[in-house]
């Protein structure tokens, strides 16, 4: 049976897409989470991903067309099934698009007119669950439409949950820590700011089951009163705040992250009059006027680049985020799926070094030693082109574009952004990607998109004192490269005993997709260009 996908909403204000390219063609086969279509939104350009499997029977868009979300885009079927011109609006759709049941309808019209219920939303093509890493709201504030009040932990990132209606808020359904799937309710909102809802409609809620409606008041024109009884009336329970607001320190990522880098308590930050959550300016205002700073470290501190890391104590248990989770799973299905093998070789840097301190004592944008690593893989890639492949059922299918991903160490664990097509991208335009990227790393703002579409990842610890390690190839790509530390050594050089800066390059290897001597290959490649750091420019 044919199946119609259409355009979805890649982004929570995402309302149309323009058509920027289209990766498929009629006949082929696609596999559910290929990438089909390049779509630009008012935000970036971001890949659709095919939320089904079959042949591709019609494609219902052009390039450059401008659609609105939920239009189809495109038509898969059976290999051998015959598709009429006008079978678009009849072909069945996929399971994520089919109408909600009937059951959850029922829920919904079981709400008391006037509310309004706020789910939690799909915030990346793949995200099945979310967990809620922050509140930023409160029974009783206001909030607009776009308002960030929640951060959410997802399998790749911590993203921010925008409110999709505005209202007063008057129950928040979920705690802090909370993993619920997608579409579970988060919040509920109304118009009215003295409404008062039911215990009754917020258990409901919470356990999806329908409530019983409440008889509606008569309507009079008379002002209502309220009513008469021979007892005094209780005095009504409000509805319980999802966590006790003393517990908790409402702060923008970047107010984290900038309160790490000053030395500043964030639990000693005070918000600006009025404001539902710490900012960036809140804690640069503290830390000008000495207040909320942490007490001194010890004397004795590493020389080496000190990454802010979470308070642990000895004998302590630690809970796992979400992320630590995801990560952990992804590398144990690494090793248990991906037979590796792998390749080491030292390449002299001294050029590269020198040929970098030129180039940044020009001005303009600073280029890191990942950059050059960075262009240099990329250029590689392109020569060996089986080294951006992935087994695809009995074939090797290489991946279309050449995105490097960087490997970025943050508080809960790693993320590994991708630098689309490295290969067309100067070593300016990469070192401005990179620097952005990592900024948004720290600050929790990589979106799934970013970390979508790589075929090979770098992982630099020379700025920890690593001279070298062995990396674990991320499923769905190939193989990854570590690099260690830049060092001063005697070696060999022109006939006679030289100071040259050298540095360790080990390549991990998924041996279904390449082998020993064309991996060795393409690490001598990455090394010739790194020697030769004038063929990058």
């Amino acid at each position: 049976m044919a199946k119609t996908l259409e355009l979805p909403q890649l982004g929570q204000t995402m309302e149309e897409g323009t058509i920027v390219s289209c990766l498929v063609k009629v006949g082929d086969k696609v596999s559910k989470g290929d990438v089909i279509f390049e779509v630009e939104t008012d935000k970036a350009t971001l890949e659709m991903e095919a939320s089904a499997e079959g042949f591709v029977k019609k494609i219902l868009v052009k390039t450059g067309e401008t659609i609105p979300v939920g239009d189809p885009v495109i038509i898969l079927g059976e290999k051998d099934e015959e598709i009429a011109d006008d079978a678009a609006p009849a072909a069945e759709k996929t399971e994520t698009e089919k109408e909600e049941p009937a059951a959850a309808k029922a829920d919904a019209a079981a709400v008391p007119a006037g509310l309004k219920v706020l789910e939690l939303p799909q915030l990346g093509q793949t995200m099945e669950e979310g967990t809620i890493v922050s509140c930023l709201i409160a029974k009783g504030d206001k909030v607009s439409k776009g308002d960030v009040i929640f951060e959410v932990e997802t399998d790749k990132a911590t993203l921010e949950m925008e409110a999709a209606q505005a209202g007063f808020v008057k129950a928040i359904l979920v705690n802090n820590g909370e993993t619920i799937p997608v579409g579970d309710p988060v919040i509920v909102l109304s118009d009215d700011k003295d409404e008062v809802i039911s215990d009754e409609v917020i258990s409901s809620l919470k356990s999806g089951k329908p409530a019983e409606a409440a008889p509606e008041p008569e309507k009079t024109d008379e002002p209502k009163a309220p009513a008469k009884t021979d007892q005094p009336a209780p005095a009504a329970k409000p509805a319980a705040p999802a966590a006790p607001a003393a517990e908790r320190t409402f702060a923008s990522p970047r107010a984290k992250l900038t309160a790490q880098e000053l030395g500043i308590d964030i639990n000693r930050v005070q918000p600006a009059p009025g404001a539902l959550r710490i900012t960036e300016a809140d804690v640069r205002k503290a830390a000008a006027a000495g207040a909320g700073a942490k007490p001194a470290a010890a004397a004795f501190t590493s020389s080496l680049p000190q990454m802010p890391q979470p308070e642990h104590q000895l004998g302590e248990s630690v809970k796992m985020s979400r992320m630590q989770k995801v990560v952990g799973d992804r590398m144990l299905q690494s090793k248990q799926q991906i037979p590796c093998f792998y390749l080491n070789t030292t390449a002299d840097m001294t050029d590269l070094f020198e040929y970098r301190r030129q180039l940044n004592s020009g001005g303009g944008q600073k280029l890191s030693f990942n950059d050059f690593i960075i262009k240099a893989m990329a250029v590689a890639v392109k020569q060996f082109p089986l080294m951006a492949g992935q087994v695809d059922g009995g074939d090797i299918k290489i991946a279309g574009d050449v995105s490097v991903g960087l490997a970025i160490s943050v508080e809960d664990g790693l993320v590994a952004p991708m630098c689309k097509a490295a290969d067309k991208k100067s070593l300016a335009e990469i070192a401005a990607y990179n620097a952005e990227m990592i900024t948004r790393a720290k600050s929790g703002k990589i979106t799934p998109d970013d970390l979508a579409g790589g075929c090979i990842t770098l992982s630099n610890l020379g700025a920890f004192g690593i001279e070298w390690f062995i990396p674990i190839v991320v499923p769905g790509q190939a193989s990854i490269l570590g690099t260690g530390k830049i060092k001063d050594t005697l070696v060999p050089f022109n006939g006679g005993i030289a100071l040259r800066k050298q540095m360790s390059l080990t390549l991990a290897v998924d041996h279904k997709v390449a082998n020993g001597l064309y991996a060795a290959q393409f690490l001598d490649y990455i090394r010739a260009l790194l020697e030769n750091p004038a063929e990058l420019a």
